[in-house]
């Protein structure tokens, strides 16, 4: 931020800076720059306070989501535990964690909130206005978002100050009316309170609107240590694992602090100069239920030396021993069976000689100490004991710390028809997962490996998931195809762990196998007439009798040798055909002129069985022309645009028209300077050529932009009627644009006018690189365009060859943009070239890239 403040002091006149400097001498000996030092401090803290509300309102839109999500998938809470701050920690019944902070006296933010839709029961993102009204937040197709999909982004505009939000993954913002200060003291929040009864927990945001999720039934309460040994006055955090708790009550003895909190039991020795503190006890917690069960949970603390410090990390486990510990006992015990009265037993025992230890362990690794591979994400307690010989050893004797092993999915399948299958996965231990199907035929261990480490191909669930085939792997929507065998796997995934680090041992997987059809059943589908054009075939097809779902395409009379009969025909459409279980319009607008072929379909009943097939012919026009119709074209243009005025004649109901510059025209495939090449393109409506109505125009007026400046183009259009005739003369207009008016970095406004650009952040994963990065253009910048590449593209251009580059290439903005750019190449600079409110452009500007994620820095 003090690039911004130093922006402004640059800003002071030459002269000010004279009476300044002249002041400055005159009175350095009773100068006081306090008041100075306070404004710039009372600056940054604003900015400071505005940039942590931005990350407090973007946070809790995404626990909201989490909050939203768990409701619609009747996710239960495990536990809602106020923090030290007054801040919560919510835990979910799969272990999964968010936290919701205190908001009071915080900053003024635009009241995101969700809105339960009653007709189909899915809460969707909304705003509240002032006035309480609440309205549905519309992504760029119009359409509501649920918030089980993409939340809203939200910024605050450097130039208005205001709250803006955007649907569309920040590519554009619209302002909220709500302008954001920087004064308020505390943190903003979404959320106005956290309250809990016996059977429910209360999430009120700050429109008023309340999130009511159940609490879990089952009763869990489990401090995960053993006996621990402090020094006065110290403090430890122990994990517990808390579900279904209405209300807790902790005791401790005199002179110890302890209390319950998201992060876990903390408890504080008593200082040294307490006299009257007790130096021994327990700490409990009694947890009660909604239902009146409790359960009590105790840990024996003492001021001193543990005789055995046992630690466990991801390299294993070790122990430190105490001077004079010759030998002690060790063992591990599921978290579940873990109880303190039975080690104590088991120690004092005859049989003991398998838990003696006499040495210290240094990273010996599970596996090795339970004499067999650990169950997958699972908790385990690691216990320790030491006897003086003299005494047995007692239950509060027993110290121990708790570890879990990598978390793993389970896969089940269920409801087999031929259409697919329910798919089940369970989390253990794990806060998310990937997952995907393949064809068993395809699949294989390593394929999955290659899958992970491309980033792509996969779903990434954050749940336990419960559905169709092609909801849990919805990256590649696969078609059930009735009499295939399918690989359903997962890989539970590690927090830490990059996808390279993933190998064939932490892939889980199942098969489904999809029953084929039977045939000679009597479903029925009908095609309806057939409509013709001299690219394209329509028709209607719609299911009758017995008909469940039908399957249906178009096959070309050169190809129905490949199908000696009726039964090859229907197996093609079941692999390769459209499906659907209501009437359907078919289209096939890619064909060429005269084109012989049929539209086939066929009907399959609840139980399978396929029904006979229904094929109708279907056969494109020839071309032809109508003398009747034409249309005259003139052109104005400008040196990014150009309006072309169509005077039509005849009755027309489209045009088609090709727009390319004269070097395209002259030296690309397939023109060559050839207009029959492009007429030919036109009329049959083919890659290249655009097709328009007449409503679609303003005034007879179509507008095309993001032209290159000083640039010779063609314009091409031919008219067709409502019977498909094309017009006999085909229009041709050539125009150049005009050139620029240039601002060139040798001029001393140039420098004053640069954007400035922000990395945010960059990383890696996988093949894929991440760049996070905002741009702030100057007041008098009225659009920009960005264009991020190597070096390479600009070599041997002019200046305004460059700035071609970057405008033909890049996107174009106005106003601050806080921006994401995925790369499977890390690029080395962004370009900037922008256009001020005297339509001046200014010379490309380069902002040099960080090294990439993961690399060192070239010498």
């Amino acid at each position: 931020m003090r690039r911004n403040i130093y922006s402004v002091c640059k800003g002071i006149t030459s002269k000010c800076m004279l009476f300044l400097m002249t002041c400055t001498i005159v009175f350095t000996s009773c100068y006081n720059d306090d008041d100075l030092k306070d404004s710039i401090s009372g600056l940054e803290d604003r900015v400071t306070k505005l940039e942590n509300s931005l990350k407090d309102v973007q946070s809790d839109i995404s626990t909201l989501k989490t909050l939203t999500d768990a409701l619609s998938k009747n996710k239960s809470i495990a536990s809602v535990l106020k923090n030290e701050d007054g801040s919560y920690t919510i835990k979910f019944s799969d272990d999964q964690e968010v936290n919701i902070p205190n908001g009071e006296n915080g900053e003024k933010a635009p009241q995101i909130t969700v809105i339960k839709n009653e007709e189909d029961g899915i809460y969707y993102w909304g705003t509240t206005a002032a006035d309480g009204t609440k309205t549905f937040l519309l992504n760029d197709k119009g359409e509501k978002m649920p918030v089980t999909a993409v939340a809203p982004k939200i910024r605050i505009n450097s130039q208005t100050k205001e709250w803006e939000i955007s649907t569309d993954g920040g590519k554009t913002w619209e302002g909220t009316g709500v302008i954001a200060s920087g004064d308020a003291t505390g943190s903003t929040s979404l959320f106005l309170s956290v309250d809990q009864d016996d059977t429910y927990a209360y999430f009120e945001l700050t429109d008023g609107t309340v999130l009511k999720l159940a609490k879990s039934t089952e009763l869990k309460c489990d401090i995960l240590s053993g006996k621990q040994y402090f020094e006065a006055g110290t403090s430890k955090v122990l994990k517990m694992d808390m579900s279904g708790v209405s209300k807790y009550t902790v005791t401790k003895p005199d002179g110890w602090k302890a209390s319950v909190s998201g992060e876990g039991l903390k408890i504080t020795a008593p200082a040294a100069e307490n006299a009257y503190a007790e130096t021994s006890g327990k700490v409990a917690v009694l947890a009660v239920a909604a239902n009146g069960q409790s359960i009590i949970s105790e840990i024996p603390v003492v001021i001193g030396t543990a005789p055995v410090q046992i630690t466990a990390t991801a390299q294993g486990i070790s122990t430190t021993l105490a001077t004079g510990v010759d030998i002690y006992y060790l063992g591990v015990m599921k978290l579940d069976e873990y109880n303190t009265e039975n080690i104590a037993e088991l120690v004092n025992g005859f049989d003991n000689r398998n838990y003696m230890k006499t040495e210290a362990l240094a990273n010996v690794s599970l596996a090795d100490l339970l004499g067999s591979d650990p169950e997958l994400g699972t908790t385990y307690m690691i216990w320790a004991a030491v006897s003086d010989g003299m005494e047995d050893i007692t239950a509060d004797d027993v110290m121990a710390t708790s570890t879990s092993t990598p978390g793993t999915v389970t896969l089940t399948v269920s409801d087999i028809t031929f259409e697919g299958a329910t798919i089940s996965a369970k989390m253990l231990g794990c806060k998310s997962f990937y997952g995907g199907i393949i064809e068993k035929g395809n699949y294989s261990q390593e394929s999955v490996i290659e899958i992970i480490g491309s980033g792509w191909g996969f779903t990434t669930h954050s749940s336990d998931f419960n559905g169709t085939m092609t909801k849990y792997d919805s990256s590649n929507y696969p078609t059930v195809i009735p009499g295939i065998t399918y690989v359903v796997w997962a890989i539970a995934k590690v927090e830490g762990k990059t996808v390279e680090d993933y190998t064939t041992n932490d892939i889980i997987s199942t098969e489904v196998v999809i029953p084929a059809l039977t045939y000679n059943g009597n479903a029925t589908v009908t095609i309806g007439e057939v409509t013709s054009t001299t690219t394209s075939i329509t028709a209607t097809v719609t299911p009758g009798t017995n008909c469940y779902k039908f399957y249906y395409n178009y096959l070309y009379s050169a190809n129905m040798d490949n199908y000696p009969d009726d039964q090859a025909i229907i197996d093609y459409l079941v692999k390769n055909g459209i499906s659907s279980n209501e009437a359907a319009v078919y289209e096939n607008s890619y064909l060429d002129p005269e084109t012989q072929g049929f539209i086939v379909a066929v009907a399959v009943d609840k139980n399978g069985q396929v029904g006979s097939l229904a094929k109708v012919e279907a056969n494109s026009k020839a071309i032809a022309h109508s003398s009747d119709i034409s249309v005259d074209v003139t052109v104005n243009q400008s040196a990014t645009s150009a309006t072309f005025t169509l005077t039509p004649t005849g009755n027309i109901t489209k045009y088609r028209y090709m727009h390319i510059t004269e070097q395209e025209f002259a030296e690309e495939y397939p023109y060559g300077s050839d207009e029959s090449k492009i007429r030919n393109i036109l009329e049959l409506n083919e890659y290249g050529s655009t097709e328009i109505t007449p409503s679609e125009l303003n005034n007879n007026q179509l507008v095309i932009e993001g032209l290159s400046f000083n640039t010779n183009y063609l314009f091409f259009m031919i008219a067709v009627d409502a019977d498909g005739n094309l017009s006999e003369k085909m229009t041709k207009v050539g125009y150049k644009t005009k050139g620029l008016t240039w601002v060139r970095k040798t001029e001393a406004n140039w420098e004053s006018s640069k954007p400035e650009v922000e990395i945010i952040g960059t990383e890696k994963d996988g093949y894929f690189y991440t760049l996070n990065y905002k741009v702030t253009p100057a007041t008098n910048c009225k659009e920009y365009y960005v264009f991020i590449s190597d070096n390479e593209i600009f070599q041997g251009k002019m200046f305004d060859k460059k700035a071609a580059v970057v405008m033909e290439n890049g996107q174009k903005y106005s106003g601050e943009q806080t921006l994401s750019e995925e790369y499977v190449s890390f690029p080395t600079m962004i370009n900037i070239v922008w256009v001020d409110n005297d339509n001046k452009y200014y010379e490309m500007y380069s902002y040099d890239l960080p090294t990439a994620p993961g690399e060192e820095p070239a010498e």
